[in-house]
């Protein structure tokens, strides 16, 4: 509340704060939590917990809640201290399918009700890679307590935080996923693919680089599995086998064997046919030091989501723009010298571009470039070649579809 009282027009602000839940309810510990704690993160033992909503300093917001009733929105990841941003950009992609994280949390009882002022408990989903084959692997359960790790200084939490109006389900997807890889540690660095293969149990996952003569050829890792062994995987991206072969494209788009390159252009087109598809994509910046020389307020070896990709968006007078959108999984930290980012000359030049796309400026990590400027910024795409519209309908999961 801000007023301004008469006498001497001094301003005042007035701060409430808001305990969803009870703070004194003893937490049912889980077996997995004090194991994080104990292995600590960067050499650093990590003391403390927070419980979101309880007076803690963590989501003391109304309306706390685990999963919103009407979907989930990438702009809830906003990445915290762990060297993440591989996991939180494969996370933000799968949230552009509306009913897809309610299946990762489909074995949680009483799932839009959480978290209650109980104790409450969360079972997470994921998929074990050593047991993965060119068909898939096997799930496991990582049941988790309502306790997030705080930092070793204990100020604040050590990974992501719940979005600004109290959504949890990312800072505890983030734990399971840690708990799964065996600690803060083995999920600091890693990759795209890893993480969507954990998240969704889908093997066909690729690496799309530019290379010499500007032409982007694509690899995989599960060379093994077509040899008939084992695909020498592990949970944690850091243990398993991380060697890359050359690999046939996606039938969807246009196939094409091993040793064909394609130009910018014939992979956007491809890329146009994959968002179609529903398949998950992501990219990666260019490399140390280049992208903070330029100044442009993108992140060195940095892992981004790619929300959308629309190709002949009318602009009117027979212009036409290929687009990209694109979002920093810290929730910040924007594009800032083209032609579409957020206060960019290309919105007010082409209005009816800014009608089509939707296009609001707002400082949330999401930003459009077209097609010549994302991939001069970006040099390695991630594909998941998997329908994720199929993957969130393959359970009746407990959230009513969205319309988008």
């Amino acid at each position: 509340m801000i007023f301004t009282p008469e006498d001497n027009g001094e301003r005042h602000h007035l701060a409430a704060l808001y305990i969803a839940l009870d703070a004194d309810v003893q937490c049912n510990n889980d077996t997995v939590t004090d194991g994080l704690l104990a292995r600590g993160y960067q050499g650093y033992a990590l003391p403390s917990t927070l419980r979101p909503g309880r007076g803690d300093g963590v989501a003391d917001v109304p309306e706390l809640k685990l999963v919103r009733p009407v979907g989930q929105d990438p702009n809830d990841i906003n990445q915290g201290g762990v060297g993440d941003c591989w996991l939180l950009a494969a996370i933000s992609a799968i949230a552009e399918f509306d009913g897809a994280i309610a299946k990762i949390f489909r074995k949680t009882p009483d799932l839009l009700a959480l978290p209650g002022n109980a104790s409450n408990t969360y079972i997470v989903t994921l998929y074990d890679l050593p047991t993965m084959d060119l068909y898939g692997c096997k799930s496991v359960d990582i049941e988790i307590d309502e306790r997030l790790c705080a930092q070793a200084d204990g100020n604040g939490l050590l990974g992501a935080r719940p979005s600004s109006t109290g959504e949890l389900w990312v800072p505890y997807l983030e734990k399971a996923v840690a708990v799964h890889s065996g600690g803060w540690d083995k999920i600091d660095g890693g990759h795209l693919t890893h993480a969507w293969r954990i998240l969704t149990g889908c093997p066909d996952q690729y690496t799309i680089r530019l290379e010499d003569a500007g032409l982007y050829r694509i690899y995989n890792n599960m060379e093994h599995c077509r040899r008939g062994e084992e695909a020498g995987l592990a949970n944690c991206a850091k243990d398993g086998f991380n060697s890359y072969w050359p690999s046939d494209w996606p039938q969807v788009g246009g196939g094409g064997g091993s040793r064909l390159g394609l130009s910018s252009d014939q992979l956007f087109e491809r890329m146009c046919a994959w968002e179609d598809a529903g398949y998950m994509m992501a990219c990666y910046s260019l490399e140390d030091g280049a992208a903070k020389a330029l100044g442009n307020g993108l992140v060195d070896v940095h892992a981004y989501t790619i929300l959308d990709v629309c190709n002949d968006v009318d602009g009117g007078g027979g212009n036409t723009f290929d687009m990209v959108q694109v979002r920093n999984p810290w929730g910040r930290g924007e594009f800032q010298s083209g032609k579409w980012d957020d206060d960019g000359p290309g919105w007010d030049e082409f209005p009816l571009v800014k009608e089509v796309l939707k296009h609001e400026a707002e400082d949330d990590g999401a930003f459009w470039l077209d097609k010549h400027e994302f991939f001069k910024f970006f040099v390695v795409i991630y594909l998941c070649a998997k329908d994720m519209r199929r993957f969130a309908d393959e359970t009746n999961n407990q959230l009513p579809r969205q319309t988008k």
